[in-house]
């Protein structure tokens, strides 16, 4: 653990010597993948999405922040010692919290941590910002597996992120609950890009129906705009990964499961706006503000 600690302080060290020009300098994505129900494969769709973004050249941080059933770590069969709240408590710093995972990306225990953020004083919240802000240096991109549902903690990271990726499956009850959740979303002013994904669909022909009636009544009656990434084949493939406890992109490749997420992952990155971005800094801001403003 110590020794991935200190490649990961090098690999930033040696980044902070030479800082990029201003204007060049790129904010990372932050992007919450949720979910209006639990059991729909959001944290398996996180997981190897991150694999094939990071097989595209990026940096790929994963951040657990599914505070009731958090199993990223099962996964990626990576077991962190330490987690977000140990950066709250003073026990270590930012990059001792960071494990690298399979396939070159990284992947940080959120557990009940993050949700803490709001209980720390003015000046404990501006040490541990200037720490957080680093992973804007260290990934191009966040992806934050948040709890399902309409849960007041999950919809802090739902409306603080710069986008938001839902995930569902073409069960009634399922899309029912997705549509509630963005439409909690917006009544809470989100401004954040939408995008959709439907998950074990048993033909393209099943997925493209469901979402075009997905999207239209969203457009229809709640006026938000939801871009279709793509969808996922039902394939058994994955449940025998779940069970090795690796990543169904890196046991089966040549999957057609994977080469949907090779296709999710294509578009999500097309739909890059950087003008949009204000990296994991601006995230924390809404976050914390948010949660003050609920006190």
């Amino acid at each position: 653990m110590h020794d991935q600690a200190a490649r990961l302080r090098e690999l930033a060290q040696k980044r902070a010597l030479v800082p990029p020009a201003p204007q060049t300098r790129k904010n990372a994505r932050v992007i919450a993948v949720t979910s209006g129900k639990g059991g729909v494969g959001k944290s398996n769709i996180t997981v190897n999405l991150a694999l094939a973004l990071a097989r595209r050249g990026q940096r790929v941080l994963v951040m657990d922040v599914d505070l009731g059933m958090a199993n990223v770590d099962l996964l990626l069969g990576c077991y962190p010692v330490l987690n977000f709240s140990h950066l709250l408590s003073h026990a270590c710093p930012i990059m001792d919290i960071v494990a690298q995972g399979p396939g070159g990306i990284m992947y940080i225990s959120g557990g009940s941590g993050i949700q803490n953020l709001a209980d720390v004083s003015g000046q404990e919240l501006m040490a541990i910002t200037s720490q957080l802000c680093q992973l804007d240096d260290l990934a191009d991109i966040i992806l934050l597996d948040t709890g399902a549902g309409i849960a007041r903690n999950v919809l802090h990271f739902v409306t603080c992120a710069d986008e938001v990726v839902v995930v569902t499956t073409p069960e009634p009850t399922a899309m029912t609950d997705a549509y509630s959740l963005v439409k909690t979303a917006a009544a809470q002013r989100s401004q954040a890009p939408m995008r959709l994904i439907v998950n074990r669909v048993h033909s393209e022909q099943e997925a493209c129906s469901v979402m075009m009636n997905f999207t239209r009544a969203c457009q229809k009656f709640l006026s938000v705009s939801l871009v279709e990434l793509g969808f996922v084949h039902d394939d058994a493939l994955v449940g025998k990964a779940v069970r090795q406890q690796q990543p169904f992109y890196l046991l089966y490749p040549s999957a057609r499961v994977s080469q949907c997420i090779n296709t999710i992952a294509d578009a999500l990155l097309e739909k890059e706006n950087k003008n949009q971005q204000q990296g994991f800094k601006g995230f924390l801001n809404r976050f914390v503000n948010r949660f003050w403003q609920k006190k």
